[in-house]
């Protein structure tokens, strides 16, 4: 039997760099490390990251490149949480650890985070499905942020950062803790004030249940049977494991249970935190689990692979994400179905020409959904106001550089064309200002289809010559105003594909 090809991934947190060792075809742990490592020490009140603190990582990613030699990784992953990505001098850390260690670093962002997180509450939860078909709340408790993901009817309806992970408020309130007796009473005031957004953008419908995920959670995660991946409390059970860990001294806490000195100060304002949470949403049933980032970014690296198999669509869950994210800036959604049917046929017709693959075809498609949100904002000049949205927005499972990338085909969606250069993209690769242009210029095709907004082509074919690319669209109605605006937009495209875009209409009127 051929020996299991073994996977090495590292995720560099703000208080540790953790390294798990897999084998991807069944997600098998070979070997689970954790180096205290404090990156985000000083982050929250200083802004950066101490260099003795990085001579520190490095020495931790050498034991773990030891630990994956002895062990007989054959690939090798190293991610950082967006926290520490903040940090001011975090290029330079960068550089020091690939010059010292040989290894990349790659910064994730929120959106990834929250698209790893689903994904391992996906592989490792059985009823995960049924949760989220019920109607649920992922909360993930990380040190310096939480995250909320909202589901109804099996679909995630809602994302929400906060920066109220139990690090960075205990770095926050630290001076306040000793200056006042009711530290505790000013710290659930503080929460609560911190929480009234989330309440106004939760839905009216209560939620029976939430999941608990992330790094802030060892006091409820050591209530988890060995072998498992989660438990069920019940709201009482919470409230008396509550009054149990709240009236422990420091000092008890690292005896009794274990917790590591560097987190004492951080058991207040994560029990406050979820107390305010599930008092406020009713809550019947709390999962604990004890999934991982890095779990989930294991099983996001070993389905993109093609190593493991998942009964789910997570394309699909990218749509669905990016329609409900719309539904809040109030798009219209008949001239988004359109523009989205039209902008995916056009780019299958010309996949020989454009040479793109499935991702970049994704990225269309969230960008044709997101288009026009920023027409909520103003209707003049609305692109520039939909690629900040986009950008500012948590799209979830993009990347920096693919943010960017919707944002900008979102931009360049109406009738004025880009610079044939890109230029407000220059920090991007060339390649990835080639596949923005090509993108662009199907979508503001895709738009000019139905710039009526009156649906009035009910399907199209399109023909490829030598040096023309020309649409039929079936329409029982006068489309000169699309005839118009198609050859508007055609400009950049034929600039970007040398095809005049010829648009013309058959059927009755």
């Amino acid at each position: 039997m051929a020996k299991a090809k073994l996977f090495g991934a590292i995720v560099m947190s703000a208080q540790s760099i953790d390294l798990t060792i897999v084998n991807l075809r069944n997600l098998e742990t070979v070997e689970r490390v954790s180096a205290p490592v404090a990156l985000g020490d000083r982050l929250f009140t200083e802004g950066g990251i101490d260099y003795d603190v990085v001579d520190e990582a490095v020495s931790a990613l050498r034991g773990f490149q030891q630990l994956m030699t002895d062990d007989g990784v054959t690939d090798e992953r190293v991610v950082a949480s967006h926290t520490i990505t903040d940090a001011e001098n975090i290029s330079y850390v960068r550089d020091q650890i690939y010059t010292k260690t040989g290894l990349t670093v790659h910064f994730m962002t929120v959106s990834e985070e929250l698209m790893f997180r689903y994904q391992a509450a996906a592989a490792y939860l059985p009823n995960f499905r049924e949760l989220i078909d019920e109607g649920t709340v992922l909360i993930q408790i990380g040190a310096s942020s939480i995250t909320l993901m909202v589901f109804q009817a099996g679909e995630l309806t809602l994302t929400r950062e906060l920066q109220l992970g139990p690090m960075q408020v205990a770095q926050k309130m630290a001076q306040l803790e000793h200056q006042v007796d009711t530290y505790e009473d000013v710290l659930a005031d503080y929460l609560h004030s911190k929480l009234l957004d989330v309440w106004r953008l939760l839905p009216e419908k209560q939620f029976k249940q939430v999941i608990l995920m992330g790094s802030k959670l060892t006091l409820l995660e050591n209530l988890i049977p060995e072998n498992k991946r989660a438990l069920a409390l019940s709201h009482a059970d919470f409230n008396q494991r509550f009054d149990q860990v709240m009236t422990l001294s420091d000092q008890e806490l690292e005896d009794q249970e274990q917790l590591p000195e560097m987190e004492v100060n951080e058991v207040a304002p994560t029990f406050l935190l979820l107390n305010e949470l599930f008092d406020t949403m009713q809550i019947e049933t709390v999962w604990v689990s004890n999934i991982k980032l890095l779990d989930g970014f294991v099983v996001h690296h070993a389905a993109e692979t093609g190593q493991l198999k998942l009964n789910w669509d997570f394309n699909e869950t990218m749509i669905s994400a990016a329609k409900n994210l719309a539904k809040r800036y109030q798009v219209d959604q008949a001239h988004q179905k359109k523009v989205l049917t039209f902008a995916v046929q056009l780019f299958d017709r010309l996949r020989k020409i454009h040479g793109l693959g499935p991702r970049e075809r994704l990225l269309l498609q969230l960008a044709a959904i997101l288009q026009d949100t920023g027409l909520y904002l103003d209707a003049n000049q609305h692109a520039f106001h939909s690629e900040y949205i986009i950008r500012a927005s948590e799209v979830l499972g993009l990347d920096l550089t693919e943010q960017f990338a919707v944002a900008a085909i979102a931009r360049y969606h109406s009738s004025r064309a880009p610079s044939a250069g890109l230029s407000h993209l220059s920090r991007l690769p060339l390649e990835a200002r080639l596949t923005i242009a090509k993108l662009a210029a199907i979508l503001r095709l895709a738009d000019a289809l139905d710039d009526s907004h009156r649906a009035k082509i009910s399907k199209i074919s399109v023909s490829i010559r030598k040096q023309t690319f020309t649409v039929t669209a079936t329409a029982n109605d006068d489309i000169e105003l699309e005839k118009w605006t198609f050859s508007q937009k055609g400009t950049f495209f034929r600039e970007v594909f040398g095809l005049q875009p010829i648009l013309k209409r058959k059927g009755t009127l």
